[in-house]
């Protein structure tokens, strides 16, 4: 892959890039660079990482050295969304779930692992010194509950502008929900003598209903990943599916979950409709899509079968380990 697919590969599909200029000075200067992206396990994990999993998998194959840290003790700073003795097994559900989702090349880090250490926390110190509380909170607003704000949400975007040194990152990468804290990063890194991140922001994932993002923590906006087959069919059938391309949740989990892993597909069709249909990408499902030859219930019905498919390793596994789940509660 040579230096410009390299970048378009790395822009495609993003909401922001901050910036354009700093991304492509480190691609010209360092052959194998840094990125991360955090997750917090403050839910079970679900579908709705979709498109933060599709730009993991870009910035692999773009030949970046990708960490993917599972943040166990954000999920606790924020409002305590997950008690601190479920930290380990929560953390442990993760992993396995974002590795057989797609995350295979990527390298795991627990936060724990190194937020614990004294320099970490001595910069965490260091950090609360220069920033100011109405920063701190501006910074997490959009990433914790924030309904009566605890000092523990404040310290969150300090620890996570502070993991980019920790796992001495060059990039990071999240949906645009994180931007706040990121530019907080920006600004304050370097006033502690360390480098400013180069950041990727992509688009939140669209929950089933077509409104707003899917959350872990809000139990009716969410797919998990471990859900039955039928469970999968079911949302899937039922979810908001309108004639435009444009906030279409299902036209999105085709695009970002099935055709990032398959190179065609069958849609089943009755043959007074046209019977079955072979697509071969993404472009050509749409374009059927928009022009009215594909029904919506017809394609709602194949993202079911292929996405159940494609989670079937994840519900397998914890078909087999299913005692680890009951931290999820029902």
């Amino acid at each position: 892959m040579n230096f410009m697919e390299k970048l378009e590969l790395i822009k495609k599909d993003t909401e922001e890039i901050v910036t354009n200029g700093e991304l492509r000075e480190l691609l010209e200067k360092k052959k194998r660079p840094v990125s991360y992206c955090g997750i917090a396990p403050t839910g079970p994990p679900h579908i709705g990482y979709y498109r933060a999993i599709a730009k993991q998998i870009d910035l692999i194959e773009a030949g970046f050295r990708h960490k993917l840290l599972i943040a166990d003790l954000h999920a606790y700073l924020d409002d305590r969304k997950a008690p601190w003795d479920e930290l380990d097994v929560r953390t442990k559900i993760y992993e396995k779930c974002l590795k057989l989702f797609g995350l295979n090349g990527a390298e795991f880090v627990k936060g724990s692992d190194f937020q614990a250490n004294k320099k970490y926390f001595l910069d965490v110190l260091k950090m609360s010194g220069i920033d100011t509380t109405s920063r701190a909170e501006r910074a997490a607003r959009e990433v914790c509950r924030m309904k009566n704000p605890t000092v523990s949400e404040l310290i969150y975007p300090i620890m996570q502008s502070l993991d980019c040194v920790g796992l001495d990152v060059d990039l990071t990468c999240g949906g645009i929900d994180q931007r706040h804290v990121y530019m907080l990063s920006r600004e304050y890194l370097p006033k502690l003598g360390y480098k400013k991140p180069v950041c990727i922001f992509t688009p939140l994932g669209i929950r089933l209903s077509g409104s707003g993002k899917m959350s872990a923590s809000e139990k009716g906006t969410r797919l998990e990943l471990f859900a039955s087959e039928e469970k999968i069919k079911k949302e899937i059938e039922g979810a908001f599916c309108p004639p435009e391309i444009r906030g279409n949740p299902v036209l999105e989990y085709m695009k970002f979950i099935v055709f990032r892993r398959k190179n065609k597909i069958r849609i089943e069709r009755p043959k007074k409709f046209g019977g079955d249909i072979e697509i071969k990408s993404y472009e050509e499902l749409e374009k059927l899509y928009q022009n009215g030859k594909l029904h919506p219930l017809d394609l709602k019905k194949s993202a079911g079968k292929e996405i159940a498919e494609i989670l079937k390793p994840i519900r397998k596994y914890f078909e087999r380990h299913g005692d680890m789940l009951k931290v999820f509660g029902d």
